[in-house]
């Protein structure tokens, strides 16, 4: 699994690029805020199989005019899908959530 990261700011200013990777190449996007992890985007279809329940949803305009609403939402343990052009997108989910279903189990 591809994981890439960059801050808020960052993600903000490349909205179009980080939803395209994580929505083409099922990468996952760490969203940081002062250097720590605060959203993780995931693919719907990841995050569907995951066993990972919505919240919400919200299309990809809105998300990347409120991404700091999206982040703060998903850093209070919500899990807010992000539509594009009306088909699934992505998933905004909690850094915690995103660690323990991608940790290895003990055997």
């Amino acid at each position: 699994m591809e994981t890439s990261s960059s801050s808020a700011e960052e993600t903000r200013a490349g909205w179009s690029a980080v939803l395209e990777l994580v929505r083409l190449t099922g990468a996952h996007h760490v969203i940081t805020r002062h250097g720590r992890a605060a959203a993780v985007l995931v693919p719907s279809d990841w995050h569907a199989k995951a066993g990972g329940k919505l919240d919400d949803t919200i299309t990809a305009q809105v998300a990347a005019r409120g991404l700091g609403m999206l982040v703060d939402r998903a850093q209070a343990g919500q899990h807010v899908a992000v539509t594009y052009r009306g088909g699934a997108g992505a998933v905004a989910v909690p850094p915690e959530w995103h660690t323990q279903v991608v940790a290895p189990r003990p055997e």
